[in-house]
């Protein structure tokens, strides 16, 4: 086995020693663009097949401190895309710590043709500042390395080096023989005719007028709800990875020096569907109202503001959430598929990311998911979340990638099948437990769970029935208290002959309405003598009590009739039989209490 490894080996660098020599670069510009907080490296190249035979490949290298950190690297013909893949081992004769990567073409150089060629190189984390720490107000100053001429296995004939700046503030550049400053660009315009691996360091210090502003960690989460909505949620560190700020910190000096926050920055941009809706923005703390939202029709811009300026080395989380409807986002595909197409990092301007992690969270009950993502380093696990009703759990695809820059921000898809009968699945099963406890209430109440019964339990429900029955009773009980009223309202109202000699008929009819009472109160009472004497001799009492107010308001109005057929005043009458009145008054409201409180038992 390991004779067989040196041999694979030994043919690796063969190869790549081969290719080296069938190409010539004939003229190399380099154009490092270091305006932003992350670099750029543009080689604009014209290559020709010096070989015996045609080529379809080119190896392109950068120094490992480069090569590391590199996010996006794209060889382009004419505009178009070349395969690019890194080399597991770099060309025979290549220096210690260089890196390379084999390009692929899609239409093959002819021998003796030539071939023009860009390679870009987007590279972050490639800034080192100096000084390592400011104070507040101070200049940022960083230096930026690199290798001076185009490392590379081919022989470059002719070649030229320009660095791009954000500020004409330049402290220092090396080499400087060859090299010179105009305004915010370092030149190396003749670099002349050099062999393969030619090194030599490039050093910039210069002054830096832009805050790094680094996601050290992102989660995303989208979650897809066939009800309506797909809810975003992005978990975010942030950083200022420029130059470590040291002593104090003044927000009123801050607010009130506009040229001395240029390393720092105390909010940042998103730019999210136009579409997006019910947004949030919370930390550790809650929710933070600093926010600004901008509505149009192409785009939803938010301005997210810090809870305080993130000046150089400070770091903060934050959540930021919203919503967007299934319109526009999930798409129905043949064979009863569906496709989720949704942006794969973060929408936020000028930032970089360490460490990616998209977590898409599909429905309970989707199957056959599948990924198309833009970028073949991306990794991929499985993971599962439970929320509400959910009984198996809904699958989650995890999408892993570090060191993201903005224009790698682009749309991936996930293809999956989901049934109606799945999207239905959780308001049956919600329509399911509460027919079921209603259910099991109404059983409950029909069931007796009484272990033994013995005579007190009997007791007990007769005294329980017993009481029922007196409740029907007090129905009675109130109609004979107000025959009781008006007999008293009658007396009251005589005041003359007339009224005297009409009161015993007006009595009799009012009595005659408590026969049918006492005929019905009687075989109620029969009942409740069966099941419980004692609250049946309460209850008779009771009843007995009620004739003996009717005697007790007959005789009233008997004895009013009687002094107004006499002749006396009605006033006088009424005086004579006040003490009476009361005394009936006061009796009757006894009895209706005593019956309430009968009937209560």
């Amino acid at each position: 086995m390991s004779r067989l490894c040196t041999v694979l080996v030994l043919a690796a660098c063969l190869v790549a020693s081969a290719a080296a020599a069938d190409f010539v670069v004939e003229n190399a510009s380099r154009r490092i663009n270091l305006k932003n907080t992350w670099a750029k490296a543009i080689d604009t190249l014209k290559a020709k097949n010096t070989g015996g035979s045609d080529l379809s490949n080119f190896v392109v290298c950068y120094p490992e401190s480069i090569a590391s950190r590199i996010a996006v690297l794209k060889v382009l013909i004419k505009k178009e895309k070349q395969e690019v893949a890194p080399l597991q081992q770099a060309p025979q004769g290549a220096p210690a710590g260089v890196s390379c990567y084999q390009a692929t073409f899609k239409s093959t150089v002819k021998k003796g043709a030539t071939v023009d060629l860009d390679v870009v190189a987007t590279v972050t984390g490639v800034f080192k500042p100096n000084p390592a720490k400011i104070a507040q107000g101070e200049k940022q100053y960083v230096e930026y390395y690199d290798n001076l001429y185009l490392l590379s296995p081919y022989e470059v004939t002719e070649q030229s080096s320009t660095v791009l700046l954000p500020t004409s503030d330049v402290r220092s550049f090396s080499p400087q023989d060859g090299g010179s400053k105009s305004g915010s660009k370092v030149s190396y315009a003749a670099l002349g005719k050099q062999g393969p691996w030619a090194v030599q360091q490039l050093k910039v210090h210069f002054h830096h007028d832009k805050p790094f502003k680094r996601v050290n960690s992102l989660v995303r989460e989208i979650e897809v709800s066939h009800w309506g909505n797909i809810y975003v949620e992005e978990t975010y560190e942030i950083q200022n990875a420029g130059s470590q700020h040291t002593g104090k910190f003044s927000r009123l000096t801050y607010a009130h020096s506009p040229d001395g926050k240029t390393n720092s920055f105390p909010d940042v941009k998103a730019h999210l569907p136009a579409a997006a809706h019910s947004l949030y923005y919370k930390d550790i703390i809650g929710n933070i109202s600093s926010s600004d939202t901008t509505h149009t029709s192409r785009e939803t811009l938010i301005e997210v503001r810090l809870r305080y300026p993130l000046m150089g080395g400070w770091k903060t989380d934050f959540t930021l959430g919203y919503s967007v409807p299934l319109e526009g986002f999930l798409y129905r595909r043949p064979k009863g598929k569906l496709r989720l197409l949704m942006d794969l990092s973060t929408s936020f301007d000028d930032v970089w990311v360490e460490q990616l992690t998209t977590r898409v969270v599909l429905p309970e009950g989707a199957k056959h998911i599948k990924a198309t993502l833009p970028f073949a380093d991306i990794q991929q696990s499985w993971d599962k979340k439970f929320t509400y009703l959910d009984t198996a759990g809904r699958p989650v695809l995890v999408l892993s990638k570090s060191n993201v820059v903005p224009e790698q921000n682009k749309p991936f898809a996930v293809d999956y099948s989901f049934t109606f009968t799945g999207m239905m699945r959780e308001p049956l099963l919600l329509i399911s437990v509460f027919a079921a406890f209603f259910a099991a209430v109404a059983l409950y109440n029909r069931l007796d769970f009484t272990i033994t019964r013995d005579e007190k339990w009997q007791e007990g429900q007769a005294h329980d029935k017993a009481l029922g029955l007196i409740q029907s009773l007090t129905e009675y009980w109130d109609r004979e208290a107000d025959v009781l009223d008006r007999l008293v309202r009658l007396a009251h109202s005589i005041s003359n002959r007339p009224s005297a000699d009409a009161a015993p008929a007006s009595r009799q009819a009012l009595e005659a309405e408590l026969r049918p009472l006492d005929e019905q109160s009687k075989a109620l009472l029969s009942q409740v003598e069966a099941l419980s004497p004692k609250l049946a001799a309460a209850a008779r009492n009771h009843g007995d009590k009620s004739k003996v107010l009717l005697g007790r308001a007959a005789k009233l109005l008997s004895d009013k009739s009687d002094l107004i057929k006499k002749d006396v005043a009605a006033h006088e009458a009424s005086a004579k039989l006040a003490g009476a009145t009361r005394q009936l008054e006061e009796a009757i409201r006894e009895w209706v209490d005593e019956g309430a409180k009968l009937a209560q038992g």
